[in-house]
């Protein structure tokens, strides 16, 4: 049997014990606490319209957002209804000090900061208490599939548990582009040098090629299918579907320009030379309807699909588009604060 500390006389007694056998003192039970991840199935949400890079994040009805100045990070919050109320979760100072790559399990936002250091970091968003995952290390992608926190560093795969625990380094003979999402087990990224797509199982360093490239645009999972743009030296212009298992093409959208974004069930794109409208490929239902604007987003934009409105990050700012608006509206978008939710810097 072990022994405790008594809180009021310092005097050693065996655990368990409900009073100090030296001077009387009542010991209150502690209860161990350990972090118990959610198992975590790949979902909407998670970022994976930007690759692990993102530092918007909306869940559970609240915005994330990683606000950067010079030699300071700050993590911050607001309801989707009310930009009005945003909150400061956490900020970091330091000289050099940056931040990205922001994700969420549970009641924690995992992200990576250099301050004082490389670290993968997680802060209770109703507490604000912060642990420090792995250090030592930075990441310039991150993906989280249940206990298991996936990372590019300088184009080299990593992995470590979400307690810090297990930390792991794959040995490809490749290096991974800064865009990747897991499903199933399996991460899914780019070789830097070839564009080549590869699945790899976590934790383990076999791969299989997906027998494809892809492009400057993200590639995109739902439902056991992968959605992509090629690079030009691989097909030419086309956004395709390829089923995860048989790799094999089930339908495609022809001479499209980019596919610059997707969420949900939803694939955005431009034809090639139309510069007047931008079109919508829903993927369930395998039709394509055309917007009512054109409009062209950086890779890596982060956007989220909510019931009655879009979440896109644009340039510095964050916005809240209505839906009619987003895929029907003849308005701008960016080019006014009417739709403006908060600036990030």
């Amino acid at each position: 049997m072990g022994t405790i500390i008594c809180d009021k006389c310092g005097a050693a007694i065996p655990s368990g014990s409900k009073f100090c056998m030296e001077c009387g003192n009542k010991i209150e039970a502690k209860e161990k606490k350990t972090y118990k991840p959610r198992l975590m199935h790949y979902a909407y949400g998670n970022n994976q319209t930007t690759g692990g890079k993102s530092d918007i994040l909306v869940r559970n009805g609240f915005v994330y957002f990683m606000s950067k100045s010079q030699d300071e990070i700050s993590i911050k919050v607001s309801p989707v209804s009310d930009n009005d109320m945003i909150q400061t979760i956490y900020t970091g100072k330091g000289p050099g000090c940056t931040g990205g790559c922001l994700n969420m399990v549970e009641d924690e936002l995992i992200f990576y900061e250099f301050n004082d250091g490389h670290k993968i970091t997680a802060v209770n968003v109703y507490s604000a208490e912060r642990r420090v995952i792995l250090e030592g290390h930075g990441a310039s992608s991150i993906w989280i599939e249940n206990e298991v926190i996936l990372f590019i560093e300088r184009g080299r795969l990593r992995s470590v548990h979400i307690d810090g625990k297990e930390y792991y380094e794959y040995d490809l003979p490749f290096r991974l582009s800064d865009r990747i999402f897991g499903y199933s087990g399996n991460l899914y990224g780019i070789m830097r040098d070839t564009k080549e797509v590869v699945e790899i199982p976590y934790e383990s360093n076999d791969f299989r090629f997906m027998e494809f490239t892809a492009g400057i645009d993200m590639i995109y999972g739902i439902i056991g299918n992968l959605y992509f743009s090629p690079d030009e030296l691989d097909g030419g212009p086309v956004t395709l579907c390829k089923n995860i298992g048989s790799l094999e093409i089930t339908n495609g959208i022809e001479n499209t320009d980019r596919m610059f974004t997707a969420f949900e069930q939803y694939v955005v794109f431009n034809k090639k030379e139309d510069t007047e409208f931008s079109y919508v490929w829903n993927i369930q239902t395998l039709r394509v309807y055309k917007l009512a604007r054109y409009f062209t987003l950086p890779p890596y934009t982060f956007t989220q699909a909510l019931s009655d409105y879009i979440i896109m990050g644009y340039e510095d700012g964050i916005y809240k588009i209505p839906a009619p608006i987003f895929f029907q509206g003849e308005e701008p978008m960016f080019e006014t604060d009417k739709y403006l939710f908060a600036k990030m810097n």
